[in-house]
């Protein structure tokens, strides 16, 4: 193997590593942000919010993410509307996350006990501050072991950006098998790396934070 190539390979490889993480990162912000609006407002008291966050979820649950991002990135120029390859990557893959996070969200507040609610109102607190106090720092720990599960979905969902010409972890590694023809070392990275980023950096995270509410967030939340 010309050592040349495997050193530009190599190199466009950890390359393609920080697009994943980048990609990673920017769309799990946007996916974790939506979820929250979204599955509040499917809480929501009044029908015609109701009605839109079904839509949205189902919309976003019950279609191809390739799909959604091929819209994004080719349909929408139609009307008038232009997006970078990057701003598509990081909306449509967050986008698609929050149709599941919204209904994590959900789930996770419909679980809290109902003598919490009932406590509240006895109390007179206002909605806001009952949710905002007591519900939402209950309900997000509970959510923590499916929100950082579906947070290793989105990583393995920035593979599909190639379609819309950025070369991330995936697509860098295929291109640095194809010059080199090692493709037992480069898929063998691939596979690395992503086991890498999902156990030594995302599953860290959620359990830290899982700890953090353990130890004490939630009393500071509500005092």
């Amino acid at each position: 193997m010309n050592e040349l190539a495997l050193g530009s390979s190599l190199a466009a490889l950890a390359k393609g590593m920080m697009i994943t993480l980048f990609l990673t990162l920017g769309a799990s912000v946007v996916a974790t942000v939506l979820s929250l609006i979204v599955g509040l407002i499917r809480l929501s008291p009044r029908r015609p919010l109701r009605w839109f966050a079904v839509a949205y979820i189902e919309l976003f649950r019950g279609t191809s993410m390739l799909v959604q991002v091929y819209w994004w990135f080719f349909v929408l120029p139609i009307f008038g509307v232009f997006l970078s390859p990057w701003t598509v990557a990081i909306l449509g893959i967050g986008m698609n996350a929050s149709g599941y996070g919204a209904e994590y969200v959900r789930a996770a507040i419909q679980d809290v006990d109902r003598g919490q609610y009932e406590a509240s109102i006895a109390l007179n607190f206002p909605r806001l501050t009952m949710m905002q106090r007591i519900v939402l720092p209950q309900a997000i720990r509970a959510m923590l072991p499916v929100w950082g599960n579906m947070l290793i979905e989105l990583l393995k969902g920035t593979s599909l950006v190639f379609f819309i010409t950025i070369t991330e972890f995936t697509t860098a590694s295929k291109l640095a098998a194809d010059a080199t023809g090692n493709y037992l070392l480069f898929f063998a990275a691939a596979l690395f790396g992503y086991y890498v980023i999902a156990r030594a950096l995302i599953t860290p995270f959620v359990r830290w934070l899982e700890r953090r509410l353990s130890s004490g967030f939630v009393r500071e939340a509500l005092a």
